[in-house]
């Protein structure tokens, strides 16, 4: 493989543009924060991309190949580990710096890579549920702690806007595309070119929909960050 090649493959396991949703997140939890830590918000944005780009597609990707990368596995092991160790190795640093009680979001968000990006415990917590607070409701919940080092109404409010937000991601992105995907096994094989050619083209939009809703809530994080610093 070349080394032009191999970059490309590592860009795509990116998957972008789905991090640009989570990295929202993360901001939109520390924008309705009452006092904003640039320092401590840029910690948010390293445990995001170690946690998710780099530990969570890893792992993913190792379980049947979902973004049909051709990198290979011992690869992937060390990007997915690395990626975890940066994210606890940050976390134990900001609870030194700021609060020990920061130590209590390391478990849960360990938790979340291991039970559904790994798929441990037989796979029981690779669902919507687990990928909605995980990946939706941690994010924001913790990066506003992570600036009050408290949880108000707001908080709370807008971390399960979000993880309904999340859910529509997942629908689209597992629940539909499962059952577009189910179309082939119900259909004779006089119809399966047919079939075919529907189910690419349902998954071509279903991914153009889930590439508008990421570019909706960065434009939609982007302005109120802006109007925060700039009433």
């Amino acid at each position: 493989m070349g080394v032009k090649s191999l970059r490309w493959q590592y860009i795509r396991l990116m998957h972008f543009p789905l991090p640009l949703c989570v990295f929202s997140f993360a901001t939109l939890g520390a924008v309705i924060s009452p006092r904003i830590y640039p320092d401590r918000l840029l910690w948010t944005y390293l445990i995001v991309f170690a946690s998710l780009c780099l530990a969570s597609y890893s792992f993913d990707e190792l379980k049947g190949r979902p973004l049909h990368t051709t990198i290979p596995e011992n690869h992937l092991r060390a990007l997915g580990w690395t990626g975890i160790a940066v994210s606890v190795l940050a976390g134990v640093y900001l609870a030194l710096s700021v609060s020990l009680v920061l130590l209590a979001w390391i478990p849960p968000s360990g938790f979340v890579i291991l039970a559904y990006n790994m798929e441990l415990f037989k796979g029981r917590f690779h669902n919507a549920t687990t990928f909605a607070l995980g990946w939706g409701g941690i994010p924001t919940l913790g990066s506003f702690f992570l600036q009050t080092l408290t949880i108000n109404l707001a908080s709370i409010l807008t971390a399960a806007a979000i993880v309904v937000f999340s859910l529509a991601i997942w629908t689209l992105t597992h629940d539909l595309r499962r059952e577009i995907d189910s179309l082939q096994e119900t259909t004779g094989k006089a119809a399966a070119g047919d079939v075919m050619a529907i189910r690419r083209s349902a998954r071509r939009i279903i991914w153009k929909i889930t590439r508008i809703l990421c570019y909706s809530i960065t434009l939609f994080t982007i302005a109120l960050t802006y109007y925060r610093f700039f009433p």
